[in-house]
């Protein structure tokens, strides 16, 4: 008697992006909100932590530019990432629901998604030129993503999956894949013994694609009922922010930093969706990326040991894309009605020989995704909050080889269907996801 449908991301893509972004098609599956918790082996490690210790080029780049100052003549790394994820997709309608006889019987069912395992790509680069205090970077890095694969339910075991009306009640067959790469570029100033300062101009890129599309307007092109269409063929759009930060070493034990990353405002995403009769329609979505504000503080009781932890806020509630919910006038979703959310990671480098250092780190995310919201959310499952991570550093010859691994614990919300009256008595929707990720990288100063 109805149709449903929740979801959005982004997308987009020049040259170098474009082939950056190939090599992990299948989306990112991230940990804090949409963002990855960690960037590269030895932050991740950490559980995201360099704000305030800068313990190495990537996650210096990624969370607090000032800390690239702290890396002397040229530092170069890159890794690669493996992401295997879980996710599920439940749901439930009692018996006449959605009117008499619809449906005639309680349907409830549970899907799980397929694994895809994603790859993802990224490396940076310091340069810090002998008696100089100014330093200069750039990297590549992808921070975050999402993305399901489900399956159409046929025999309407999974009633959110059947197909949509008039011959369902559900999405059908549902997927996404958003992937989103960020290149800053900037430098960094000694400023004196205790400050340093840094700033970034960050481009970026991002990739989209969603079927069905619920933030298009619905048509009835070839149906006796309206139905949602299918950007199924990713999108790209491009983007830009900045970033700026401060590191303070207050003696050779404790120093803290602060840093501000500006939203990262993207053009539109844009598709040609095809209805069921082939005709063409113009559909265009705009998703930025949040603002967000990282605090760190960094101890070293000795010059093996070092120890940080950083508290970063990610203000979704203000963002384009994610801050609306429902949908408009003419039936299409607004938005992922997420909250902002506050996240906390910390981690310990602890120097073993003279050739090797061990990582152990935690990091905490609240749940940006409202349960009763749920329904908006499946395409975009971004709900998990507690996770594990430990690394290695081995030095091989002049170079650091570094592994780094973690686990993102399981969870789940569960909310109503919703119409375009509001919820619907009788009905639930559940996502679940967990995720383990494997890193490795390796590093060289010269």
């Amino acid at each position: 008697m109805t149709t449903y449908d929740r979801r959005n991301t982004l997308t987009t893509t020049p040259l170098l992006a474009a082939l950056f972004l190939l090599l992990f098609p299948l989306g990112l599956f991230a940990t804090d909100g949409h963002f990855l918790h960690g960037a590269g082996p030895v932050n991740e490690a950490m559980g995201g932590a360099d704000t305030g210790i800068c313990l190495d080029a990537t996650g210096s780049i990624a969370w607090n530019p000032a800390c690239t100052s702290q890396f002397k003549g040229r530092r170069f790394e890159f890794h690669g990432t493996i992401f295997v994820p879980w996710r599920s997709l439940s749901s439930t309608v009692d018996a006449n629901a959605f009117g008499p006889g619809m449906p005639s019987a309680t349907l409830s069912g549970t899907t799980v998604s397929h694994r895809n395992t994603s790859f993802m790509p990224g490396l940076a680069f310091i340069y810090h030129p002998d008696g100089s205090r100014n330093a200069y970077h750039g990297a590549i890095l992808a921070v975050s993503g999402f993305g399901v694969d489900y399956d159409e339910s046929k025999d309407f075991s999974n009633p959110i999956l059947t197909p949509q009306a008039p011959n369902g009640f559900g999405f059908g067959k549902l997927q996404s894949n958003y992937a989103l790469l960020t290149m800053p570029l900037g430098v960094s100033r000694q400023v004196n013994d205790h400050l340093s300062a840094g700033i970034s101009l960050v481009p970026a890129f991002s990739m989209l694609k969603v079927v069905p599309a619920p933030f298009a307007t619905p048509v009835t092109a070839g149906s006796t009922m309206a139905y949602y269409l299918s950007a199924s063929n990713s999108a790209w759009t491009f983007g830009v922010g900045g970033q700026a930060g401060l590191q303070y070493k207050f003696n050779r034990v404790w120093s803290a930093g602060v840093s501000y990353h500006t939203p990262i405002w993207f053009r539109d995403f844009k598709w040609q969706m095809a209805d069921l009769t082939g005709a063409k329609h113009a559909e265009e979505f705009e998703m930025d990326l949040p603002q967000l504000v990282s605090l760190g503080v960094g101890i070293s009781p000795g010059r093996r040991t070092h120890i940080g932890v950083d508290a970063r806020w990610f203000d979704y509630a203000g963002t384009t894309g994610f801050d609306k919910s429902g949908y408009n006038n003419n039936g299409a979703v607004m938005g992922f009605g997420w909250n902002s959310i506050w996240a906390v990671g910390g981690g310990v480098e602890q120097q073993i020989t003279s050739t090797t250092k061990v990582i152990g780190g935690y990091n905490y995310s609240q749940n940006p995704v409202p349960p009763k919201y749920a329904f908006f959310n499946t395409p975009a499952p971004a709900i998990v909050q507690h996770h594990v991570s430990g690394g290695i550093v081995q030095k091989v010859g002049s170079w650091d080889v570094n592994v780094a691994y973690y686990h993102a614990f399981r969870n789940s919300i569960t909310g109503p269907w919703i119409s375009g009256q509001g919820p619907i008595p009788g009905t639930s929707v559940t996502s679940k996801m967990s995720e383990n990720s494997l890193t490795i990288g390796m590093a060289k100063s010269f």
